[in-house]
């Protein structure tokens, strides 16, 4: 991790850029949030988000943290809100920022989501067995996931996939992944990360808004539960 200025950072924006933004919030702590982030100054950048996305217990004294996904690294924002605009946007000012190594491309969440999986092979006559989680939570986003599997495997082996993403309507998506980590849970199986290689666009545009409608979702009963 480097530290560089916030006007370099911000430059990486461009005119606009989809950004992840974690906003402090009153009661359900920093929750984490996409939007379109727009320069307005050097040091104020002013980010979008779509409707009904922002909860009204967002806490103008707090301070955010914003991801700016780059060409390899995976530059951080930190600052504090200068103004929540409305209930779509908000300027937020940068104090600090730093260039990460690691690049993450979607925001991940806990969700439950049946899942199928086989070990995929390039031999002609294969025939793959077909496995099932035994636990529905995953941790998904649109480029990979962490789920339970019943059997251990190595890093490097080529999975595929058949996700169930609850509706309505229910939407089947097929895709296939490589193995990324594998950890070992004892009686509850295996603890497997992969991330997808191949996935149509629509499919993981249908995981993606799936992640957004499902975060809108908790948030709301968090808010709920915090406003009891």
């Amino acid at each position: 991790m480097e530290k560089i200025s916030p006007q370099a950072a911000l430059q990486h924006l461009g005119g606009r850029k989809s950004v992840k933004v974690y906003l402090p919030t009153r009661g359900t702590g920093s929750l984490p949030f996409e939007g379109i982030a727009q320069p307005v100054t050097a040091t104020v950048v002013k980010v979008s988000f779509p409707p009904d996305t922002l909860p009204r217990n967002i806490d103008p004294q707090g301070e955010f943290k914003l991801a700016i996904v780059v060409a390899g690294p995976t530059i951080s924002v930190h600052g504090h809100i200068r103004q929540v605009v409305n209930d779509r946007q908000v300027l937020l000012e940068a104090t600090e920022a730093y260039e990460h190594p690691q690049k993450r491309e979607h925001f991940r969440i806990d969700v439950d989501v049946p899942v199928r999986y086989w070990r995929c092979s390039d031999e002609p006559d294969y025939i793959p067995e077909l496995f099932e989680s035994p636990r529905e939570r995953i941790n998904l986003s649109g480029g990979g996931m962490m789920f339970t599997a019943v059997l251990t495997m190595a890093v490097g082996q080529k999975l595929g996939f058949e996700l169930s993403i609850p509706g309505p309507p229910r939407e089947i998506v097929r895709c296939e992944g490589r193995v990324v980590r594998v950890v070992e849970q004892g009686a509850a199986g295996w603890s497997v990360a992969v991330y997808f290689t191949e996935i149509e666009d629509e499919d993981q545009e249908t995981l993606i808004s799936y992640c957004f409608s499902e975060q809108r979702r908790q948030l709301r009963t968090k808010v709920e539960v915090a406003g009891r």
